[in-house]
C-alpha cells in the first residue's frame, strides 16, 4: 500500500510538471527570438570568426548589413581595427 501511494505521488508530480512545461513553452520561443542576435530579422549581424590572441584578447570578424568589420576585444573594451565599407 505504501509503495502504491508513493508511486501515485510521483505520477501526480510528473503530471504537474508536464502541464507547467506545456503552459510555459509557447511563451519561451518568442522570448528567445527576441533575445537572440538575429531576432526576427534576416540576420543582419554575422560572426565570421573569433581568433584568440592573448589571455583575454580576441579578434572578432563581423559582417553587419554587408559591411565587414574587424574588432579587437579585450577585457577593458573593444576597438574597431578595420571597417570595409566598399560593399555599401
Amino acid at each position: 500500500m505504501d509503495l502504491l501511494y508513493s508511486f501515485l505521488k510521483v505520477l501526480l508530480s510528473l503530471a504537474i510538471v508536464i502541464v507547467i512545461i506545456l503552459i510555459v513553452l509557447p511563451y519561451t520561443h518568442p522570448l528567445l527570438l527576441k533575445l537572440s542576435l538575429k531576432g526576427r530579422s534576416k540576420g543582419q549581424v554575422k560572426i565570421i570568426s573569433i581568433q584568440p590572441l592573448l589571455r583575454g584578447a580576441f579578434i572578432v570578424e563581423l559582417e553587419i548589413k554587408g559591411i565587414y568589420i574587424v574588432i579587437l576585444v579585450t577585457e577593458r573594451g573593444a576597438d574597431v581595427i578595420h571597417r570595409d565599407s566598399a560593399n555599401t
